[in-house]
């Protein structure tokens, strides 16, 4: 028994952490093709990105935490992962560290830890 809930409780962050790998293999490449192009798209990347992150995040923790930790620990485990990201992407020829878009990464985090909220608040009414 014990075995088949870690097996669920895993399967839980099978989403984020894909999301995850995903945005590390792409933050080690020089450039990205097929970008939007227009002023500050990449900013506008980052806040989805991470607000998809943070919405199977909030997955993974699940509702057993009250509603101010189901929103928190989400929103600092991935401004954490973006804050490591864009110092990872320091190290990468072709690219930057930039607050900026360790700020786009945080409200995308908020963003999608509230969305993550609501759809459950929702679900239960």
């Amino acid at each position: 028994m014990k075995s088949k809930t870690f097996l669920i409780k895993f399967a839980k962050w099978l989403p984020a952490l894909f999301i995850t790998a995903c945005s590390c293999y792409l933050s080690s490449q020089p450039s990205i093709e097929h970008m939007p192009d227009f002023w500050n798209a990449d900013k506008l990347v980052h806040l989805v990105c991470f607000g998809g992150l943070a919405f199977w995040v909030a997955f993974g923790v699940g509702t057993k935490l009250s509603a101010k930790w189901r929103i928190i620990l989400p929103v600092l485990l991935t401004s954490a992962y973006g804050f490591i990201d864009e110092i990872h992407q320091s190290f990468t020829p072709g690219r930057s560290c930039s607050v900026w878009d360790w700020c786009a990464d945080t409200l995308g985090a908020l963003l999608g830890s509230l969305a993550f909220y609501a759809v459950c608040r929702l679900h239960r009414h």
